[in-house]
């Protein structure tokens, strides 16, 4: 009798784990809401030799065949990068050769799975492979950066995302505007459906008293209001325009202000530089784990999302689940996290209009829910009722 559900995916266990912690929780809910035990695998590539060299990434001190992260299972399989591989994709725009043999053998590990669910490209291409050669429906998740970031600078992920959309059983976005820009600036010409991401039920907004005891503990006066910045620094989260945002909030508010910044990356010394050149007082937390980020967040009043793309907003769904009023951009399906009255174009008056409206939310008491379909709960079931048929046929 063949296994049900294989959920396959691309993360890496350090550093930035949006999709892992995605597929973490979608799995845990699958479970808890619908009985469905799926069985869990990662693919992490790595450098080594020449590659390490020339890339200047560190040597990973070990590769575990299983991990357990909050009570879900993961099937480590690991790939080596090529220095091959490099050459032919980048110097002579054809795919990897090797990476593509090494996903022909995970995708015979898939074999007798009733379906196989996959999230973003890579995983996409060892379900798409499972599927034709296994007669297997597979279902592929799409986050962000493999529809708006990758297709749209490099011709050989261009073609192999447009293959794996029309190819899927059915395409999942986690936001309606992704599944938009994939129809607008890739093809037309594929299934889906829409399940958000949701936020986990840590991120909850604490108790009147927890609330002042943790800002007092930061340092945070009674009168004070914080304004925060909780993300990666990098040019795709627009986090240089932050002194900009900053400063336009600080005028407009009549009253003491603290600014927070969570978060690491490529601009964080440019960032440090930029905010003592606009004379912001900010406090530059680096990173903070994400069991101490509900804490964080039930300490801020309004966050700030400025980022050019966005295929969901996580950050801004666990910010609003604890009690802060969120402003941003109307990057891809940002808006649908935090409401089109508080999402502005990226435009000459971005700043502006983000700096009034969050001059508005610190001032007054400006009510913010999400819609009751971003939720985990929703979408575990959501993606039952998708799979079932195939599950119990």
């Amino acid at each position: 009798m063949p296994r049900k559900l294989a959920i396959v995916f691309e993360g890496k266990l350090g550093g930035q784990r949006g999709v892992l912690n995605a597929v973490v929780e979608r799995a845990k809910h699958l479970r808890s809401e619908t009985g469905l035990l799926p069985d869990v695998y990662m693919i992490e590539g790595y450098d080594s030799g020449l590659n390490r060299l020339l890339h200047r990434t560190p040597r990973l001190s070990e590769r575990p065949e299983r991990v357990v992260i909050d009570t879900v299972e993961i099937r480590m399989r690991w790939f080596r990068h090529s220095l091959a591989d490099s050459v032919r994709h980048k110097w002579l725009g054809r795919p990897a050769a090797t990476y593509l043999r090494w996903l022909a053998a995970l995708a015979d590990e898939l074999a007798d799975y009733a379906v196989v669910s996959a999230h973003d490209r890579i995983a996409g291409t060892a379900a798409a492979m499972a599927s034709k050669k296994y007669a297997m429906p597979h279902f592929i998740t799409w986050h962000g950066a493999s529809i708006y970031t990758d297709p749209p600078r490099d011709p050989v992920y261009r073609a192999a995302t447009i293959n794996l959309l029309r190819q899927a059983t059915m395409n999942i976005f986690v936001s309606r505007g992704l599944e938009q820009m994939a129809r607008r600036t890739l093809t037309p010409d594929f299934r889906s459906t829409v399940l958000y991401n949701g936020a986990s039920e840590a991120f909850c907004r604490f108790s009147e008293s927890e609330r002042r005891s943790l800002r007092r503990q930061r340092g945070i006066e009674a009168d004070e209001r914080v304004v925060g910045f909780i993300g990666r620094l990098e040019p795709v989260k627009n986090a240089l325009l932050l002194p900009e945002i900053f400063s336009a909030i600080a005028s407009r508010h009549h009253g003491r202000l603290r600014f927070v910044v969570a978060g690491t990356g490529s601009l964080e010394t440019p960032l440090r530089h930029a905010l003592e050149a606009a004379h912001v007082p900010c406090q530059m937390l680096g990173h903070v784990e994400r069991e101490h980020m509900p804490r964080l967040m039930n300490c801020i009043d309004v966050m700030v999302v400025p980022s050019r793309l966005e295929g969901f907003g996580l950050v801004a769904a666990e910010g609003i689940r604890c009690g802060a009023n969120v402003v941003g951009s109307n990057a891809v399906g940002l808006p649908e996290v935090i409401g089109a009255d508080n999402a502005f174009p990226l435009d000459d008056r971005f700043v502006d209009n983000l700096a009034d409206r969050a001059a508005k939310m610190l001032a007054t008491n400006v009510p913010q829910t999400m819609p009751p379909e971003i939720s985990w709960h929703t979408t575990a079931r959501g993606e039952y009722e998708l799979y079932q048929p195939y599950l119990n046929p």
